[in-house]
Order: structure tokens, then C-alpha cells, then sequence
């Protein structure tokens, strides 16, 4: 049986450490591979996170096309905040059902927040190990399943781990070894499944670089606010354990896979320390909406009376709860207000205007009134400080009319806040003002988070091809996999 082309995915890698292994003679097959291979590195979209990279590779097009930007979105006619699959959001088609449509034999498995579409000639496994696996796995054909369950009955983290305590070097072990043993399963399934049949595309992803470092990085990284020398000691290198195992599993896979396919490799977003002011967001956007004397809102009113009177463990159990009433709550407070801040991945924040014509109950008008209103929250945002380093927080103000287009712009915020990591060792914790004073923020449980650059290896032939963004990797993809008529 054979492989035409092997695309390995790597959720969350670093190019930069994947270099610095190969430079101390470690990582002998992602040597070979950048060794054989054109390297490239790939600009994440302004002010987006790792769902996003992944979703514009698979359709080709930025958020203003396939209009996600979150997990998690508003909607301008209920001013709710909702699950995407809750959302009347476009209809999305990947590259592999395109190719699927054409005739060609793919295998899509693990693809980061992907477009799930049955193929008429392959397979689709999504979730199967998931990132946070607290939904179900999606198999199609149905039994794939069962050949999945062949190999593990479940996910060895399925319990998800965001939400489970970590404070000990036996407990965040144990949770490394699960994240090794999923790259062990998933070894051997694709070697397995790229011996056994014929395909002309095969797309093989791990997410564990990605898990590894959101909660592990402050043990690898010795200039981290939160680094443990006792814990590092006792978790050695969990960054660089992970990456040896993929190592072997890509060694492996190209055994399988034979002298004759054709390897891509894409990676990335990377991770890096954690730092964001998106907890404190929203109370920074009712201060310049509002001033800083203003009352609180019914939203932060409801927070502080919860955080008050209900215990930190239970308010854990009762997170997602929680959460979605005050959203409800902030949701009934931004029909009266000029902007409101909304969810996102924390390397930036999000800020949604109140737009006559757009939003149901729109209060500010485009033009001249829209443009001052971006100016003054770009200024009053920009004004806090981060004291560790007497910076400004914010790196970077992403006005989405002037950096996106596409038929799906409304479905997008107005403006993305990169936060400036610059000298910083972790997390913001309080943010000052000298016009809209002192704000804190509550610890975060995640000690890493994405950076703003990807990767993408490519067979020499597509030197020339230059993918600078992520949706520029579609075609690439596409006309390698396009070089020969289907198998079937």
C-alpha cells in the first residue's frame, strides 16, 4: 500500500525549540525532514489565536471569510454570547473535501478545530484525542470507531485537565505521561492505517506540543514568574520529553510512509509565556466606555457577589455555569452601551462596537462618530501600564476594517488588542491608569499560551511558494496533492 503525500500536523510547536534540539544533536527525524525539506515561517492573522491559524488553513481564507474568531462568539441580534456550532456562522469547505470531491482518497485526522464534512473517499476523525477532549470524538465512516477503540477504548486524558488541580510534581507528571502515551497510540494507528491502504493525502495530527505548553512551560523556562526549581526538578523538561516523543512517531510515520511520498509539515502556532490582560478587559473597557467612577455593571455586580460568597472549589465545578450567566447578564448590559469587550483567546483581547445598522440595537453611527470612538479606546486601552516593566500593555491595536476583508467581516469584532509580553516573566496581575486607575485580574491556570508564529516544511519543488499567512498554505496543499490523478 502506499502514501502519496503525508502532511504531519503539530498543534502548538516551536519551530525556534524544534532548531535548538537539532543545533545539541537531538530530534534526528525532524533533522532529516528540514534537512530534505524548504523551511518557512508563517505569520499567524493579526490579533488571532490557534483556532484561527488552523480554520484559514483549511478553507483558504481569512476570519473575515469563514468568520470565526473564537469558540465562543456574540451575536449581534441577541447580544448573547453562544457556541459557534449554536451560531448561524457560513458553512465551511476544507481543501480535503474539495480533493474528496474530485475523487481523491484523504484521511483527515485530529485537525484542529476543523470543518467536520463526511468524505465520499476517505476519513474524518475529529476529537479523537482532542485538545481539551470534553466533547464527543466524531468518526466518519462510524466505524472508525471501532478501529480507533482498537488501540485505546478512550482518550487517557478525557477528563480534560483545565479544570483539574496541578499543584503537585506527582500530579503534573502523571498528566505528562497520559500526553506521551496519546502520542505513542496515535503512532502506531497512523503507521498502521498508511501501511494498510492506499491514500493520496493522509493528514496525521498531534495537538500534544499544544497541551504541553499551556501547562508546562514555566517548568522548562527558567525565567518564568511561576517557575518551581523543586517541580522542574522532579518534571525534567516536559517541552523537550514531548518533542523527542513526536520525534519517534515521525520517524516511524516515514517509514510507513516510504521514500516515495511526498511530506509536508505544519506546525504552530508556538508557545510562550503566558501573559494577558483579557481578565481585566472587561473592566478596563466599562471604565473608558463609561468613566472610571461609573457603577458597576449588572455583569461585574453578579461577579463579585459570586467570588464573595461561593468557595474557590466549588466555583470551579460551577465554572461553565457561571460563566454563560454572566455573559447573559453583560450581553443585557451592551444593548446601552457604546462597546463591550467579548471572549477570545487570551494572546489578544476583543472589543465589539455598538453599530447602528449592524447590531440590533446599535447606538453608534459609521463614519466620522465610529472612528473617533476607535481612536479614543485605542488611547485609553493603550494607557494602562504594566508595572513590572513600566510599558504600556498593549503591543499592538488591530482595527479589523483596515487589516481584514472578506463577505463575513460583521461576524467579526471591531478591534483585537495584542498585549505587549515585552520584559514581562508572566502573567499581568494589576494594570495602572494614571485617567482610569488600578485594575487587577485573577491568576490564570494556564502558565503558556500562543505566539504569533507557525511554521510550514515543504518538498523543495514548492520553494518558490511562499506562504506568509495561513491561508496561503491551502494552495500549496492542494497542488501538490493535485499533481497526479486520484488512486481510486
Amino acid at each position: 500500500m502506499s502514501v502519496k503525500t503525508l502532511l504531519i500536523g503539530l498543534d502548538g510547536a516551536d519551530h525556534n525549540l524544534i532548531d535548538e534540539m537539532i543545533t545539541e544533536g537531538e530530534l534526528p527525524n525532524f533533522k532529516k525532514l528540514r534537512d530534505d525539506l524548504t523551511t518557512h515561517e508563517v505569520e499567524n492573522d493579526p490579533g488571532q489565536g490557534n483556532g484561527q491559524f488552523w480554520t484559514s488553513v483549511a478553507i483558504g481564507g481569512n476570519p473575515a471569510h469563514h468568520g470565526r474568531y473564537f469558540y465562543i462568539q456574540f451575536n449581534p441580534k441577541t447580544y448573547d454570547i453562544q457556541m459557534c456550532d449554536d451560531l448561524d456562522l457560513p458553512i465551511l469547505t476544507p481543501f480535503w473535501k474539495t480533493l474528496d470531491d474530485e475523487g481523491y482518497s484523504v484521511s483527515i485526522v485530529d485537525w484542529y478545530k476543523m470543518p467536520v464534512s463526511p468524505l465520499d473517499n476517505g476519513v474524518v476523525m475529529h476529537r479523537w484525542f482532542a485538545h481539551e477532549p470534553l466533547t464527543a470524538s466524531v468518526f466518519h465512516p462510524p466505524e472508525m470507531g471501532d478501529v480507533a477503540a482498537k488501540y485505546i477504548e478512550s482518550d487517557p486524558i478525557a477528563e480534560g485537565f483545565a479544570s483539574q488541580p496541578r499543584d503537585t510534581a506527582e500530579k503534573l507528571q502523571d498528566f505528562l505521561d497520559r500526553l506521551l502515551q496519546r502520542i505513542e497510540i496515535k503512532q502506531s494507528f497512523y503507521s498502521d492505517q498508511i501501511r494498510e491502504k492506499d491514500w493520496d493525502l493522509y493528514i496525521a495530527c498531534f495537538g500534544e506540543a499544544h497541551n504541553v505548553g499551556h501547562y508546562f512551560i514555566q517548568l522548562d523556562d527558567e525565567g518564568h514568574a511561576l517557575h518551581d526549581p523543586e517541580i522542574a526538578q522532579k518534571v525534567k523538561a516536559p517541552l523537550r520529553q514531548t518533542y523527542h516523543r513526536l520525534d519517534i512517531a515521525i520517524g516511524e510515520m516515514l517509514d510507513a510512509a516510504g521514500d516515495e511520498a511526498q511530506i509536508f509539515v505544519l506546525g504552530g502556532p508556538a508557545m510562550g509565556r503566558f501573559v494577558s490582560a483579557n481578565g481585566a478587559l472587561e473592566e478596563i473597557c466599562r471604565r473608558v466606555d463609561l468613566g472610571y467612577e461609573a457603577p458597576l455593571s449588572t455583569a461585574e455586580t453578579a461577579k463579585k457577589t459570586y467570588h464573595s460568597l461561593v468557595p474557590e472549589t466549588m466555583r470551579r465545578r460551577l465554572g461553565p455555569l457561571a460563566r454563560a450567566v454572566r455573559r447573559r447578564l453583560a450581553g443585557s448590559d451592551f444593548k446601552r452601551r457604546r462597546f463591550l469587550c467579548v471572549p477570545h483567546n487570551d494572546n489578544s483581547g476583543c472589543i465589539r462596537i455598538n453599530l447602528k445598522g449592524r447590531e440590533r440595537f446599535g447606538t453608534i453611527s459609521r463614519g466620522e462618530e465610529y472612528d473617533a470612538l476607535i481612536t479614543e479606546i485605542t488611547e485609553g486601552v493603550s494607557s494602562f501600564i504594566n508595572p513590572e516593566t513600566g510599558r504600556s500593555i498593549v503591543k499592538r491595536v488591530v482595527n479589523v476594517d483596515k487589516e481584514f476583508t472578506g463577505p463575513n467581516r460583521d461576524l467579526l469584532p471591531d478591534l483585537f488588542i495584542e498585549w505587549d509580553k515585552t520584559e514581562t516573566s508572566g502573567n499581568f496581575s494589576t494594570l495602572i491608569s494614571e485617567k482610569f486607575g488600578e485594575v487587577s485580574q485573577p491568576a490564570h491556570s494556564r502558565t503558556g499560551d500562543h505566539e504569533p508564529f507557525g511554521f510550514f516544511w515543504t518538498p523543495r519543488e514548492f520553494a518558490t511558494d511562499e506562504p506568509d499567512r495561513p491561508a496561503d498554505i491551502t494552495p500549496i496543499i492542494l497542488k501538490a496533492a493535485r499533481q497526479s490523478p486520484p488512486l481510486g
